[in-house]
């Protein structure tokens, strides 16, 4: 985590602007953080061409393959949430415990080609309810973030997406920042 926690904005105060770690920037525009997350498979999967997946970093808590199995799920849990509501459900939406879940999906039982298969679908389900959702207005409302728009969900998806991407850098000995 970043030490500048004065600004109001969840992703600003609790990462940076940039991000601290991974770079990216709070006032991406959506189209570029759409582009962001359509590319993150071709960009994970070039990355992960040589790794067994099993690869660890000390200061990080996953291993690459358990990353790659993460940003499926969160994209898959996002896309999940804003179809809910194009479809009348409710605009209420509530966090999740990554931790629980990666115990649950056991990430390190699950074989990187599966996890980049299961990357790719995520990221096809999220495109498609993403352009159908309304670029303007309150899209859902997050019991810890507040009132979302479009442009905010892709924001949060696109920065977990390159964050986690840098992580897999990271583990693998090829991050810059």
């Amino acid at each position: 985590m970043c030490d500048d926690r004065s600004v109001a904005n969840w992703g600003t105060s609790t990462y940076g602007n940039p991000c601290c770690e991974c770079g990216f920037a709070w006032t991406t525009p959506i189209d570029v953080g759409t582009a962001l997350v359509l590319d993150v498979v071709n960009s994970i999967k070039e990355q992960v061409a040589s790794s067994t997946g099993n690869e660890r970093h000390p200061q990080l808590g996953w291993s690459v393959r358990a990353y790659v199995c993460h940003v499926g799920d969160n994209l898959r849990i996002w896309a999940e949430r804003l179809a809910g509501v194009l479809d009348g459900g409710a605009v209420q939406v509530h966090g999740y415990d990554e931790q629980k879940l990666a115990r649950a999906r056991h990430y390190d039982g699950i074989s990187l080609e599966a996890a980049l298969l299961a990357l790719s679908r995520a990221v096809g389900d999220w495109y498609d309810v993403v352009a159908r959702s309304p670029r303007s207005g309150v899209v859902m409302v997050h019991s810890e973030r507040g009132e979302l728009t479009l442009s905010d969900v892709v924001a949060l998806n696109a920065h977990d997406c390159l964050h986690h991407y840098w992580d897999i850098e990271t583990i693998l000995g090829r991050a810059e920042r």
